[in-house]
């Protein structure tokens, strides 16, 4: 793959517009926009290699994130609700989780479903996660299968060419499987609705390769060959954490601000964010096409 982007990474148009935006943490690295399908992408990919995820340097170098203990409370409260969602979806299913990071998730898993295992390329975080007495795999090739279920949390959009990794994760689904895929919606609300100029200068970095439209999403499962049962719009982080970007200009209302959202005020306003299509993720459940 040319490091360097000129066309649209998911539908190949030419139609390229570079966006206002800049990177948080690069001024060599801009922002390309697709007019054709709406796909957002870093116009360079050069700064990735191999090493970039096997030493973990993606995930390692966070200022607020020091070491597994850390990684495991920090993303204590999205890996609980990713449980809750796909809990009934695993019951008694052989379950793989692309991109485990720790195997937070996986624990959860484990007492639902008939095996669990994890691909994870960031070397210390597989270690730990086999040292907890899981199989956990290098690279999608190593993981033999088949599986009923694959998870695919926030992580297409750190691989330079999702479309293939969907037709390789597609390869490892049992014939009636589910593949689990949620991404960023480059639609989201804190950028497209509300406009803060503090989070423009935050939502795009150089981790994040890819920022996913509905329908661009919709058109990379397409051509892995595969069919999404439905597209539809979650939001990690909700009222709480957005009224506090309006007053501050930077995100943690979802912890300083809990207080605002009550479960049944959390939910419809997720509802109405959704049916706007401005959540700040997307979830496909994708199944193997008909041939």
């Amino acid at each position: 793959m040319d490091l360097n982007n000129k066309n649209c990474l998911i539908c190949e148009s030419s139609e390229i517009d570079e966006r206002l935006q800049k990177l948080r943490d690069s001024n060599s690295i801009s922002v390309l926009s697709c007019r054709s399908c709406g796909h957002s992408f870093l116009n360079s990919f050069g700064h990735i290699n191999d090493a970039y995820f096997e030493r973990g340097q993606f995930l390692l170098n966070k200022d607020y994130i020091d070491g597994v203990e850390d990684r495991r409370r920090h993303y204590e409260y999205e890996n609980q609700n990713r449980f809750e969602r796909i809990g009934p979806l695993i019951i008694n299913k052989d379950v793989l989780d692309f991109g485990c990071g720790v195997g937070s998730l996986m624990e959860k898993i484990k007492p639902l479903a008939k095996t669990v295992e994890g691909v994870e390329p960031t070397d210390p975080f597989r270690e730990h996660v086999q040292s907890q007495g899981y199989a956990c795999h290098a690279a999608i090739d190593d993981a033999i299968g088949p599986y009923d279920f694959i998870s695919v949390f926030h992580v297409l959009e750190h691989i330079p060419d999702p479309i293939a990794v969907l037709r390789d994760l597609s390869g490892k689904l049992s014939p009636n499987g589910l593949l689990y895929v949620e991404v960023p919606n480059v639609n989201d609300a804190l950028v497209s609705l509300y406009d803060i100029e503090a989070c423009l200068s935050f939502n795009f970095f150089k981790d994040h390769l890819h920022y996913f439209s509905r329908h661009s999403l919709g058109l990379a499962i397409a051509k892995a060959g595969l069919k999404a049962a439905g597209i539809s719009g979650h939001n990690r982080f909700g009222l709480a954490n957005h009224m506090y970007w309006l007053r501050y200009g930077k995100p943690g209302g979802h912890l300083e601000w809990s207080f605002l959202e009550t479960p049944s005020l959390a939910r419809e306003y997720a509802r109405a964010l959704a049916a706007m299509d401005i959540s700040d993720s997307l979830v496909a459940q994708i199944r193997l096409a008909e041939k």
